[in-house]
């Protein structure tokens, strides 16, 4: 097992929030917005693409990806006042929002700030056509209520890349287990939530017959993606991160390689059929209404 240095100090300052609601297009296209309650991760994924964006990049002062979260000011005031003037000028059915595709909605410093539950609760006295709500955190069961209330509006994009706790250890030290993700699953699943598991990226796993089983008995749609696939440049930010190193560190094989995940969403595709999506298509299908 690979040992992992002390988690580094993080800088939590706030921003200003100039806006709330953002345009979208690209591995979102048919979402229509993003809104991101938080700037930074605390989860800190090595894989994850954020860090190949300008969010990241020109992020001042210049910090590693991991090492700042810093809450939104004044969002939910912002998205409120966004929303009011949208309700005047187009039809709110017309906003499909994706919370959050540069941070985690639900990482530790919600419990302190409550920026996503705010969202959240005017989301809910303007509903938009659809709020997809993506996270891995088990925080988002105290929200359950606040996205019940939006009805079938609203979905839980919910991430679990493996069903090895020792895999998800080994790349993800700082995220949740998979014990505690599939008991978050459960409350949703149990609440009545929408729940879509994102296999985002599909890491080593068991065996297909009970990986797959797991995800069918925790969430009604299941997307599967892969480095190559989902990072935005066909593999190659990943290239430029530890993820290959390990790989090969832990006799994982190719990293690039793709057939544990095909047969996986051929597994999936042929029990639920259009319910098991593929990468960027399997993203975007909730937005086909």
């Amino acid at each position: 097992m690979m040992s992992h240095p002390p988690s580094p100090a993080i800088d939590t300052s706030p921003r200003p929030a100039s806006g709330a609601l953002t345009k979208t297009g690209g591995f979102l296209a048919g979402f229509t917005h993003t809104l991101q309650p938080y700037i930074g991760c605390r989860f800190g994924c090595e894989y994850c693409y954020v860090k190949g964006l300008s969010v990241h990049r020109f992020h001042q002062p210049p910090q590693p990806w991991g090492t700042y979260v810093h809450p939104r000011q004044g969002i939910v005031e912002k998205l409120a006042a966004e929303l009011a003037r949208a309700e005047k000028t187009l039809r709110l059915d017309n906003l499909l929002i994706f919370m959050s595709s540069s941070t985690d909605p639900y990482q530790g410093l919600e419990r302190r700030w409550r920026l996503s539950r705010g969202c959240l609760e005017c989301l809910g006295h303007h509903p938009p056509g659809l709020l997809v709500v993506q996270t891995r955190s088990p925080l988002v069961v105290d929200d359950l209520d606040r996205l019940l209330h939006l009805g079938d509006r609203a979905w839980l994009n919910f991430t679990l890349e493996t069903d090895l706790d020792d895999v998800r250890r080994a790349l993800t030290p700082r995220c949740p287990s998979v014990t505690q993700r599939l008991a978050a699953l459960r409350q949703a699943r149990a609440a009545g939530v929408n729940v879509q598991i994102t296999v985002s990226p599909c890491l080593p796993y068991s065996n297909v017959e009970t990986f797959g089983a797991l995800l069918l008995a925790h969430a009604d749609r299941v997307v599967v993606d892969t480095y190559r696939s989902g990072d935005g440049q066909q593999g190659k930010r990943t290239a430029r991160t530890a993820i290959p190193q390990t790989y090969q560190d832990l006799g994982w094989g190719d990293w690039q390689a793709e057939a544990s995940a095909r047969e996986l969403y051929r597994w999936l595709n042929e029990r639920i059929g259009p319910a098991a999506g593929w990468s960027q298509v399997g993203f975007a299908a909730l937005t086909d209404r």
